[in-house]
């Protein structure tokens, strides 16, 4: 017999034994001397309700306690499953080479301002800037075997390098906003200590092009990237970084962008509206 019928059984039976226990109330009175109450079928009852009420009032209560206890298997539930469903996105062979690819742009943005500035004005619809030159002497640098490729052929591989950093962009801003980001991100490593430092990159100048742009700010309502670092920074609990000058502070003194050769002119003719 299954939880659900012995729950039904149960309260059938105490339900039951109430109203006969209610019924049998007056003829019990009817035996009841009437020295001992003035009013006697009056008292019995008046004692009764009494007693129901209270009983009532103490089924009540039970019931908030079973709805807590539920609200909270509930809750444990959803993390688990957030924290199931997340990492196994993360860790699919699929999803890896959508990182692998997607992170080889960022590389590439990190070394080239020019294609920086390219790979940030592609995240909106329109203004968006023509693929740099300079970007293919980076790519056959990080990757040797493109050498010899045509500029067409290496701009249709950074078309699939820019496609796949859109899945890592979605992934992070739905990690993000997840009601139980905190609790997952505390269970599982989602690398975003490689991605913070590329992505505060993009996010930066992003936010130059649309603040620099009428027409940007007027049609593009599309989430900004540095919203969701900085509740991706808040969960990890980095410091906070506010877009502008706090940024290119944070980019000048990091070690792996040192490492890798991160562009000098990031740091030269810092524009206006990055304040």
């Amino acid at each position: 017999m299954n939880s659900t019928s012995s729950n039904t059984r149960f309260f059938i039976i105490v339900v039951f034994g109430i109203i006969l226990f209610w019924a049998a109330a007056y003829p019990l009175s009817r035996y009841v001397s009437s020295a001992a109450f003035g009013e006697p079928t009056g008292a019995i009852y008046n004692a009764i309700n009494v007693l129901f009420t209270a009983l009532a009032f103490t089924g009540v209560v039970i019931t908030f306690r079973f709805q807590y206890i539920e609200s909270e298997r509930s809750a444990k539930d959803l993390v688990e499953r957030s924290i199931f469903e997340l990492l196994t996105t993360f860790t699919t062979d699929e999803f890896q080479k959508v990182k692998d690819e997607a992170f080889l742009a960022l590389l590439i943005a990190v070394r080239d301002k020019a294609y920086a500035e390219y790979l940030s004005s592609r995240l909106f619809p329109i203004g968006r800037k023509p693929f740099p030159a300079s970007a293919a002497a980076a790519y056959a640098e990080l990757k040797p075997e493109l050498n010899g490729m045509s500029l067409d052929e290496v701009i249709a591989l950074d078309r699939n390098a820019r496609l796949k950093l859109d899945n890592v962009l979605n992934f992070f801003a739905m990690l993000s906003h997840r009601q139980a980001a905190a609790t997952v991100i505390r269970h599982v490593d989602f690398a975003y200590d490689w991605w913070r430092p590329t992505l505060w990159i993009i996010a930066q100048l992003q936010k130059e092009i649309k603040d620099g742009s009428e027409e940007i700010s007027l049609y593009c309502r599309n989430p900004m990237l540095h919203t969701t670092l900085e509740r991706l920074d808040e969960i990890y609990q980095y410091p906070p970084i506010t877009p502008g000058p706090a940024v290119y502070r944070y980019l000048a003194i990091h070690p792996w962008l040192k490492e890798q050769r991160i562009d000098p002119a990031f740091f030269t003719d810092i524009p206006e509206n990055a304040a």
